[in-house]
């Protein structure tokens, strides 16, 4: 049996999926130089940033500045979706918390 060609169909099939193995690969070596601290404080100045975009487009359509509808609907999207994955991940901090402590030593 050859190897070399079997090797070849195999290096051929996991090029498909490199472009996503390395972008995830880049976020967990940049993430892995700072600390967990630091990944939340900018994660949630990300949160804040978008709240603040959407407010802003609501305040201008108020007004009745040229605004399109579609643009500020997609801004409160984004901002409720990356405040409720906040949440959910303060959840999942809490509830890894509540375990850490139960546990017996």
């Amino acid at each position: 049996m050859n190897i070399s060609s079997l090797n070849s169909k195999l290096y051929a099939a996991n090029n498909i999926f490199t472009t996503s193995r390395d972008s995830q690969n880049d976020l967990k070596s940049a993430s892995a130089s700072k600390n967990f601290g630091q990944i939340l404080s900018q994660q949630l100045e990300e949160v804040n940033s978008l709240q603040k975009d959407a407010d802003r487009l609501t305040e201008d359509f108020l007004v009745g500045e040229p605004v399109e509808i579609h643009q500020m609907l997609i801004a409160m999207e984004k901002a409720d979706l990356a405040l409720r994955q906040t949440v959910e991940i303060r959840n999942k901090m809490l509830e890894a918390y509540k375990q850490i402590t139960n546990m017996q030593i």
